[in-house]
């Protein structure tokens, strides 16, 4: 199946992420130092993409309808908590035309896949009842296991023990800010347009082909709250309009340089280096490598994001996963810029 590339922005992601996004304060140091990572200059970057969405994000907020229990969803800036709730709605649309048959029994399995889902396996978000959390010291004992920071389980606690109430609730505020999140939009308008036009003439292979790899048959929409993330779910997949200039692919001198620069950074960290050495022997899937390494999923995403974006790394389809494998041809490349450059 191929990939439904869509060039709008999904309503449901976008209240979501400016929901949250209004409840936080951007951390501009962290924002910068996550940019620098990929060899750009964080500080222009943030100035000229995050003023931008800080913007996005003030004109949303003019309209908002903050609704009772609006700190539970979006509070401490839980930001795995919110992809949790985020994936749940984003693939479950029906949900907001009927409710009413959904069981807290089905929500939790639901939830519990999601969490314990490492990314390894091809196929949509199962919608069998695998765990079937009677009593509350069935939840306890599987957040107990969870590999999660205790404020975080604290939370889910909170919300596995009533998740159709939380949920419902979750999708009147959503229901209720969907036109404030039109509103900004056309505020936006103008200066959106030129990002949504570099963003139409821009297709990012190396995404494509993760989310291709990932989930077949996949939608991909654009984002405009989430200007520089990238990710990919069971059956949808979102790309911030603002990734496309994290690194620059021109043929100018010194956009060369700069292409240069951001690999030399990548492979100047050896966590990346001995990635893409553990790569060099054997392809390897996502759990696979974060245990042979003996990094936190959360830390090797990140590493993943910076190889993938200098094409180091690509992924193939293999035994019903997904693959991370050393892109040969863009070392070769890597190695022959030096040279064309220095001597």
């Amino acid at each position: 199946m191929e990939l439904q590339i869509k060039y709008e922005f999904d309503p449901i992601f976008e209240t979501l992420s400016l929901l949250y996004g209004s409840a936080q304060k951007m951390d501009k140091e962290k924002i910068v130092e996550q940019i620098n990572a990929f060899g750009v200059d964080g500080e222009k970057f943030y100035k000229k993409y995050y003023k931008v969405s800080e913007r996005y994000v003030r004109c949303f907020k003019k309209h908002m309808v903050r609704k009772e229990h609006f700190d539970f969803f979006f509070r401490d800036g839980e930001e795995n908590f919110l992809l949790l709730l985020t994936v749940l709605l984003v693939e479950n649309r029906e949900w907001f035309q009927d409710f009413t048959h959904v069981t807290d029994v089905e929500i939790r399995s639901l939830a519990a896949w999601i969490l314990q889902d490492e990314g390894d396996e091809l196929g949509p978000l199962e919608r069998k009842i695998q765990l079937r959390f009677q009593e509350e010291r069935e939840v306890i004992r599987f957040l107990s296991e969870l590999a999660a920071k205790d404020s975080l389980k604290w939370h889910l606690m909170e919300f596995l023990e009533q998740p159709v109430h939380w949920m419902s609730i979750l999708i009147e505020l959503v229901t209720a800010n969907l036109p404030a999140f039109e509103q900004a939009i056309s505020d936006m308008e103008k200066t959106l347009e030129p990002f949504m036009s570099a963003y139409k003439k821009h297709e990012d292979q190396q995404f494509l082909e993760i989310a291709d790899a990932c989930v077949p048959g996949a939608v991909v929409y654009p984002s405009f709250a989430a200007g520089s993330s990238q990710i990919i779910c069971y059956t949808q997949a979102y790309q911030g309009i603002f990734v496309q200039y994290l690194v620059k692919k021109g043929m100018s001198l010194d956009e060369k340089k700069e292409r240069l620069i951001a690999r030399m950074k990548a492979l100047s960290d050896k966590s990346k280096l001995d990635i893409l050495c553990q790569l060099k022997r054997s392809s390897k899937y996502n759990l696979e490598l974060a245990e042979s390494m003996n990094l936190s999923p959360s830390t090797m995403s990140h590493h993943m994001n910076v190889l993938f974006a200098c094409e180091f790394v690509g992924v193939e389809k293999k035994d019903g996963r997904v693959y991370y494998v050393l892109k040969e041809n863009a070392v070769r490349e890597f190695m022959d810029s030096i040279g064309e450059l220095l001597l």
